[in-house]
């Protein structure tokens, strides 16, 4: 088992990598297995954070938010974590991400404390007819300017589409396609509000002038759709990740997520 507190640690590093220089604040990173990586961008702040990687051939790909990064991650064999660009993060965010699977979010989201995420229920489930499993692991895609508002909880396979808003503890269940620009609440989450969008913008501390200014919002910026030739193919994207070695990956994420910045590429 190979870990490191201080960046400065990574050179001990004899069978993983990390890549980049992320700020360590009371965390740690550990590896249990060979030929994973953690890629960090520029100027990113990882504090009072646990990441552990079980098993081989894994990555989490962390881009720059200025935001602290306050995680408890746990990613298992083969399996990607890749958290796009300027999200807005409260701490603590939970990920586990088993049974080689794959969890993508997008950029510009807002997710709140204590959001759990998994793709794995952990032990396994069988119909007792059939006896064939019946809660196989399932990869989870979350797309652009997304709200995980706090408590919500994303059981595995559940596809998020840009736009969408999951209201405080919301449930997932397990599979869900929740589409674009919906507002979704309860358990199991339903949608109780379509055709809506959202800004970013804090209203803690509006004054009277500053409500009146959010009365209207002209731009359809906010505003999702799936476009033939824009939209990508969530299933696809899965198998192909899967097909990589750690490197690829990489190599992979930076050409469809990172260059790629269609408008409703992660639209549903």
């Amino acid at each position: 088992m190979e870990s490191i507190k201080n960046i400065d640690d990574s050179s001990s590093l004899k069978d993983n990598k990390v890549i980049g220089k992320p700020n360590l604040r009371n965390s740690t990173v550990s590896f249990s297995g060979k030929n994973n990586i953690l890629f960090c961008e520029d100027n990113i702040n990882i504090v009072n954070s646990s990441i552990q990687f079980h098993g081989d051939n894994s990555v989490v790909y962390l881009c720059y938010t200025k935001s602290n990064y306050a995680l408890d991650i746990h990613v298992f064999q083969n399996s990607l974590v890749y958290m796009g660009r300027d999200n807005k993060l409260s701490p603590t965010i939970h990920i586990n991400v088993q049974e080689h699977q794959n969890l993508i979010i997008g950029d510009d989201c807002i997710i709140g404390s204590n959001c759990n995420i998994r793709t794995s229920d952990a032990h396994i489930v069988y119909n007792i007819n059939t006896k064939k499993r019946v809660n196989n692991s399932s990869s989870v895609f979350i797309g652009d300017h997304v709200w995980l508002a706090h408590q919500v909880y994303i059981e595995m396979g559940v596809h998020i589409g840009s736009g969408a808003i999951l209201n405080n503890n919301s449930h997932a269940y397990k599979y869900s396609v929740l589409k674009s620009n919906n507002l979704y609440t309860g358990n199991p989450a339903q949608s109780v509000q379509n055709d809506i969008f959202f800004t970013k913008d804090y209203a803690g501390n509006f004054k009277e002038e500053d409500t009146l200014n959010v009365q209207d919002y002209n731009s359809r910026i906010f505003i999702f759709s799936e476009k033939p030739g824009e939209t990508l193919d969530f299933k696809k994207i899965n198998q192909m990740i899967s097909r990589f070695s750690p490197d690829e990956k990489i190599d992979f994420i930076q050409k469809l997520f990172i260059q790629n910045k269609t408008h409703d590429r992660f639209s549903i």
